[in-house]
């Protein structure tokens, strides 16, 4: 089954991650995708920010790899993007 046809309780556990993980992750990543848009970024632009190439960018934005993606990789992208965290 593809991934993007799996619940994320099925991509969960495919992964050996915990469900509630890969949600959050999900959510991250749709703020990051929805920030990159508002700003009027494109991709490439983003990764020159970030210092990462374009593909990994729309690796990340697409999901693909979720469990290997830290928390540390999203808030930093999100810090980038403007939003702060405390």
């Amino acid at each position: 089954m593809a991934w993007k046809e799996m619940t994320t309780e099925e991509l969960a556990k495919s992964l050996g991650l915990n469900a509630a993980e890969v949600r959050e992750k999900q959510r991250l990543i749709g703020l990051i995708i929805k920030a990159r848009k508002s700003q009027k970024l494109s991709q490439a632009t983003l990764a020159k920010k970030v210092g990462v190439s374009q593909g990994r960018i729309a690796q990340i934005e697409s999901g693909i790899g979720t469990s290997k993606i830290s928390f540390d990789v999203l808030l930093n992208l999100l810090s980038i993007l403007g939003y702060d965290f405390t």
